[in-house]
């Protein structure tokens, strides 16, 4: 009986699975695009052909399941696996949201990283400790400005080919409109988040 439910909860459990790996990857693609640049849209192209693939693998194996609970979970779980990363590249703002939120503990650490005086050390910031790496596309936290007499740390989403950066911001007290310098673009706080966060993203024209 046992080994029945294991094999009628393997479907949904590896579109649990998938769905999650395929949020991650949309979330972090600004990371996948600042490492591998002009490969990166042909390397997520086909990573959401597979994700397509093996989603249709878990539902084919499903509906050989004689309990309907199986089929509906595993549709359930592959139209969010297919649907949500879609969402989240047509919706900016949303991704954005959402991997803070579910990141805010990391965030939250990263606020607390010592960081050098504005001008002074490295300009795209101090190395991360390894377990907080994941939050900035290139390992680092950087100082862009002053706010309410402390530094303004950045961690970059995604960083441009040769400058130019967009990320989230950490500030003290109600930010300036900026802008701020993004490695070399103009940056602004659009979005705030929560405990001092801030999306900064190229500023808006005149």
């Amino acid at each position: 009986m046992f080994a029945k439910t294991l094999r009628s909860a393997a479907p949904p459990l590896s579109a649990a699975l998938l769905t999650l790996v395929a949020l991650g990857v949309t979330l972090h693609r600004g990371w996948i695009l600042t490492q591998l640049w002009l490969l990166a849209l042909p390397v997520l192209a086909l990573a959401f052909l597979i994700l397509i693939a093996l989603l249709a693998l878990a539902l084919w194996q499903a509906s050989r399941d004689m309990h309907q609970w199986p089929v509906l979970a595993t549709v359930m779980l592959a139209l969010i696996g297919v649907s949500g990363p879609i969402f989240c590249v047509v919706n900016p703002k949303a991704a954005v949201w959402s991997r803070f939120w579910l990141e805010r503990p990391a965030f939250a650490a990263v606020a607390t990283v010592e960081v050098p005086e504005r001008g002074r050390g490295d300009y795209y910031g101090v190395e991360l400790p390894s377990h907080l790496c994941f939050v900035s596309a290139n390992c680092k936290v950087a100082v862009i400005g002053i706010n309410g007499g402390q530094p303004v740390r950045f961690v970059p989403d995604y960083l441009g080919i040769p400058d130019g950066a967009i990320g989230y911001g950490h500030f003290t007290g109600t930010p300036e409109s900026g802008p701020y310098d993004g490695f070399g673009d103009p940056i602004c706080p659009t979005m705030e988040l929560a405990g001092g966060w801030w999306w900064l993203e190229r500023c808006p024209g005149p």
